[in-house]
């Protein structure tokens, strides 16, 4: 049997985290995302439980102090986090799962992740733009962000560059096409890994 794999994309925000993994997904329909928890609002087009599971800020606590999450991290000023329970669904142990996660989050998860069944299945890629002024453009392309949110996210994106060899593999952002055929070959390289 091919291994099973759980694929955790991550890197600076603005970077095409969600455009890849939306795009793995129709791709490959067996693979199963794993939804995380945010205490962010959706925002335009995401579906609550299908995109994220949303939360108060005092409901993802509660499950906090309960030990419910494998990582939780702040970012932003909103909650993140994955909880045991959306991860290790019986359902899960056959199929190759992906989620997308923001650097803190994935550093701590890659940290804490240690379910003997699981640990061989974790993949981690870490997704950098081009330039740091490259991010800056999609940023404000993307349209979602107030010019101080994005110098905040890019005095962030500079700290969590240097992060990037803690990480399996590093992902240099192109352009979607390049993007989409490095997942692919690190996909099909660590399904054959021995």
């Amino acid at each position: 049997m091919l291994n099973r794999l759980l694929l955790v994309l991550t890197g600076p925000s603005g970077c095409g985290k969600t455009t890849l993994y939306q795009r793995f997904l129709e791709n490959f329909p067996e693979t199963h995302r794993v939804i995380t928890t945010t205490t962010r609002l959706p925002r335009p087009g995401e579906t609550p439980q299908v995109d994220y599971f949303f939360q108060t800020k005092e409901e993802f606590l509660n499950h906090c102090q309960k030990g419910e999450f494998l990582e939780h991290a702040q970012v932003y000023g909103h909650e993140y986090g994955v909880s045991k329970a959306s991860l290790l669904q019986k359902k899960y142990e056959t199929h190759d799962l992906i989620m997308s996660l923001d650097v803190q989050g994935a550093k701590t998860f890659q940290n804490r992740f240690d379910p003997v069944s699981m640990k061989r299945r974790l993949v981690t890629i870490f997704m950098e733009p081009e330039s740091l002024e490259t991010l800056k453009q999609r940023l404000l392309t993307r349209g979602t962000d107030d010019a101080p949110t994005i110098q905040k996210r890019l005095q962030t994106a500079e700290k969590e560059l240097r992060m990037a060899a803690q990480f399996d593999y590093r992902l240099c952002s192109q352009n979607r096409e390049h993007d989409w055929r490095c997942l692919q070959h690190i996909y099909f390289a660590e399904k054959m890994r021995s």
